[in-house]
């Protein structure tokens, strides 16, 4: 009976011995393929306990896609593109003050009387004007206009009025014009002809050296006065030019009064001029 019970622990354990053996592993599930890398492995196989076994080759880890991914190492960082440089947009100043600016006008010449009795009374002058304006754009402005011309008497002027010889004289004339300028052709041209339309008041005084003032004699009007002029403008660039003009100054003198500047109305004088313009 004894040596029946020892067979069958014998067995017993040979049995369970063959069993861990022989006995292979059964997976757990299938894995799905997925959008991240997984990687698979192979269970390590034996003889027995403790034995060393032969062991499978770890798979590399399938992407599912098109595109090969290429690991980055984790203590290199990742190449950055270059930032794009810094660039400051210039601003284009304008050469020419397009649309409405301001204009400054100085000019000088020659003035001649060109009436009946003013070409015998006055010898020719000069005179100097200036001008300061607000144009709308490049060809059309108004302004104010302030002159002073002044025309020498003749000789047998001062004579015929009784002054004694060696006495002297000379007339002002101060225009206070209010005006309206208009370009031809075209805007930044080099050479731009002009018109002017001019109207105001003129202030004429004589002056006498050598010679006292007469009680009964007026020496100062102030007269209406109308002045036309054309002109042409050179341009040095597109806020400066240098132009030549001529006016016709008529001055209105009332000649029916007792205390008439002259025999002429209007007295009429013609300006040569020329002068600069600056645009602001």
């Amino acid at each position: 009976m004894k040596n029946f019970l020892m067979i069958l622990v014998l067995l017993f354990a040979g049995s369970n011995l063959w069993a861990q053996d022989t006995a292979t592993p059964t997976p757990s599930g299938t894995p799905t393929a997925l959008d991240t890398p997984v990687s698979t492995m192979t269970a390590v196989t034996g003889t027995s306990w403790g034995s060393a076994g032969t062991a499978s080759t770890v798979n590399t880890p399938s992407i599912t896609g098109t595109e090969s991914v290429s690991p980055t190492p984790s203590g290199t960082p990742a190449a950055l593109s270059k930032p794009p440089s810094f660039v400051m947009a210039s601003t284009p100043v304008p050469s020419n003050p397009v649309g409405e600016h301001f204009v400054v006008q100085l000019d000088g010449g020659l003035v001649m009387p060109i009436s009946g009795a003013a070409a015998t009374v006055y010898g020719s002058g000069f005179g100097l004007d200036g001008r300061i304006g607000y144009a709308f754009d490049d060809v059309f402005s108004v302004g104010l206009e302030l002159g002073f011309y002044d025309l020498g008497v003749t000789s047998a002027t001062i004579t015929k009025f009784g002054f004694p010889t060696g006495a002297t004289s000379d007339t002002s004339h101060i225009p206070v014009l209010f005006d309206m300028q208009i370009y031809f052709g075209d805007s930044g041209a080099p050479i731009q002809p002009y018109l002017t339309l001019a109207g105001g008041l003129s202030f004429d005084s004589d002056n006498i050296q050598g010679a006292p003032y007469k009680t009964e004699v007026n020496y100062s009007w102030a007269n209406f006065e109308l002045d036309p002029a054309v002109g042409v403008a050179f341009m040095l660039d597109r806020t400066t030019n240098i132009f030549v003009q001529t006016k016709w100054a008529m001055d209105f003198d009332d000649n029916s009064s007792s205390n008439a500047e002259s025999a002429d109305s209007p007295i009429m004088l013609i300006p040569f001029q020329a002068g600069l313009s600056f645009s602001l």
